[in-house]
């Protein structure tokens, strides 16, 4: 169990709702001291400043744009709605607080009023309601001083009907996202403690249950990160689940309620930096996309609490690269404002970033490179399950950049509306398949579903080359008697070797990788060309032959994956195969 929290919530639960109403407004992350040190950094920092920046254009921007409203396109989901007004509430609250302009306040009330208004926030789906809760908690209480009692009134009505009586009814008949099963139980736990620590006191006496249920379910949600800080449900959720993780914890923090720092989340830190290559592209898998990446409140968060230099050089380092390639709008994300306000420090002496690291868990992986400059080699490959929360058939899968380009892909999730995506039809979908990987197929069979975490069984980190070696046996007991997944990275070249060991296979082994590049197969070489630039994959064992297949999906529902191809290994059975397949930036 996660001790941060464990020590945390001595103390933090002695606070019941009554001591909490007594804390004066705003209470959520920066607090009426804390504007006058924020302004500092401001004026201090460069980089803070153009952020700050970014996000006041952004306000200003969003001064024209519509309310939210009640919309469910998908017959599901409110969530873009309640996405809509965290935003559009953060944005234009925090810019009336660093500015004072009227403007910006009314902008926030327009947008807590609609909010307010909508007939409930889709119970349903409870995303939907924590991220609303979220959003007007953050208005009402920035802006509590200015507000009339009927706009108090209307907000803390909002939050008990719409928010805090549904959530206390999940916690009390233990419905599913009330136990640590995924981000979920991150996202609503934290999204109605934060709603609970705002309208302490006016409501009904449901903060004190619902601020310590939500603690101890963010306390076990600790569990997630464990041993080494790789989250099992991708790079995607690692943002959305760690955010709100880390805006309970820190709100906390402003409560005066301290809490140890117990290493967990400094290592989540580290897998989430290291799992993003030269070209800013993350190792997408399970339900990821391969989405240029920008730094989030958690990751500033993580560097300044635990006075991390190389997290915090790692984070600024990606803002100054997009501020100097002119890409000035940096405030995408709803939450951006807490990127200000927890951006670290420009570390006081260079920091040597590692160029390998290694992770066990549900989702063991490696992770090398060359370098973090833009053109720098990098290899991302993983062992693991299917079975994680959003997880693919994806084990023994890598991806691989140099160049500046991405050169191995994985095709990432497909449409989460199409029928029983989470249910019994779910491996029925070409993307969440192993064939979709760059992994093995043995006999036409799928990996296992349900198999246990393939670990992480050997590895070097020092030296050259880099090495990690996983068992896949477990994903593939229906098809070998084993399976054993070896990689080793020179971190001087990046020249990389894939080998495989496989014991008695049932049929035919194919290996694929996924390119979006042009591609030549002459004899044991592959040649992969984009933009001008080139590697080349070799076959250095001596049986099997490559060919060049369609990434397409078997139907016109999934995603077509155009542009896409697989570069097939096609190795006959025998008793014992050892493929070997170099990579040569």
């Amino acid at each position: 169990m996660w001790k941060t929290c464990g020590i945390y919530l001595m103390a933090a639960l002695s606070a019941n709702a009554g001591e909490l109403s007594k804390i004066p407004h705003p209470r959520l992350w920066l607090t009426r001291a804390g504007e006058a040190p924020l302004r500092e950094k401001l004026s201090a920092d460069p980089l803070a400043a153009k952020l700050h920046a970014s996000v006041m254009d952004e306000a200003g921007r969003i001064l024209k744009e519509r309310t939210c409203r009640y919309d469910i396109p998908d017959g599901k989901r409110l969530l873009a709605e309640s996405r809509l007004a965290l935003k559009n509430i953060t944005f234009t609250a925090w810019a009336w607080r660093m500015g004072g302009d009227e403007k910006f306040r009314l902008r926030a009330i327009a947008e807590m009023q609609a909010a307010c208004a909508l007939k409930d926030w889709n119970p349903s789906h409870f995303l939907d309601v924590a991220e609303m809760a979220t959003a007007v908690a953050t208005g009402y209480d920035w802006l509590y001083p200015t507000l009339t009692p009927e706009q108090r009134g209307m907000c803390e009505q909002a939050i008990v009907e719409k928010a805090l009586k549904p959530a206390k009814k999940v916690f009390d008949t233990g419905g599913w996202w009330s136990k640590p099963k995924n981000n979920w139980a991150q996202v609503c736990g934290s999204g109605i403690a934060l709603a609970a620590i705002a309208v302490a006191g006016k409501d009904g006496g449901l903060s004190e249950d619902l601020f310590a249920s939500g603690l101890k379910l963010i306390e076990s949600c600790g569990a997630f990160y464990q041993p080494d800080g790789m989250y099992p449900e991708g790079t995607g959720y690692w943002h959305y689940g760690t955010n709100y993780h880390v805006m309970l914890l820190a709100a906390c923090d402003t409560l005066d309620r301290k809490f140890s720092k117990d290493p967990i989340l400094q290592k989540a830190g580290a897998a989430i930096m290291h799992l993003s290559s030269p070209a800013r592209l993350p190792f997408n898998f399970a339900d990821g996309h391969a989405k240029e990446e920008s730094p989030s409140p958690a990751q500033c968060w993580i560097a300044s609490h635990y006075n991390d230099a190389a997290q915090a050089r790692y984070v600024r380092g990606i803002y100054q690269r997009a501020f100097d390639a002119g890409k000035t709008s940096k405030s995408g994300s709803r939450y951006a404002p807490l990127s200000i306000l927890w951006l670290p420090a420009d570390p006081a002496a260079e920091k040597t970033l590692p160029t390998a690291a290694v992770f066990r868990g549900e989702q063991a992986m490696a992770l090398f490179r060359n370098g973090w400059n833009p053109n720098d080699s990098w290899l991302g490959i993983k062992g693991g399950t299917p079975d994680a929360s959003h997880g693919h058939m994806d084990v023994g899968s890598f991806v691989y950049d140099a160049h500046g380009t991405r050169w191995i892909h994985d095709l990432g999730s497909d449409n989460y509306n199409l029928p029983a995506y989470f249910g019994n039809k779910r491996w029925d979908y070409f993307r969440l398949q192993n064939r979709s990987h760059n992994t093995l197929e043995i006999d036409g069979k799928l990996q296992k579903h349900n198999s246990k975490p393939c670990p992480l069984v050997s590895s070097s980190i020092t030296g050259n080359p880099y090495a990690a070696a996983f068992d896949l046996s477990a994903a593939y007991a229906d098809s070998a008697s084993k399976v054993r997944r070896a990689a080793t990275f020179n971190p001087v070249s990046g020249l990389t070797r894939i080998t495989d060991e496989i014991t008695a296979p049932v049929g035919v082994v194919i290996w694929r990788a996924y390119t979006d590049a042009e591609v030549e197969v002459k004899d044991e070489l592959v040649t992969l060309r984009k933009d001008g630039k080139q590697i080349t994959l070799r076959r250095d064992s001596p049986n099997g032959s490559w060919s060049i297949a369609s990434a397409k999906p078997p139907t016109a529902e999934e995603k077509q994956n155009e542009g896409f191809r697989a570069i097939v290994l096609t190795v006959p059975k025998a008793e014992k195969l050892s493929i070997v397949v170099e990579i040569r930036p």
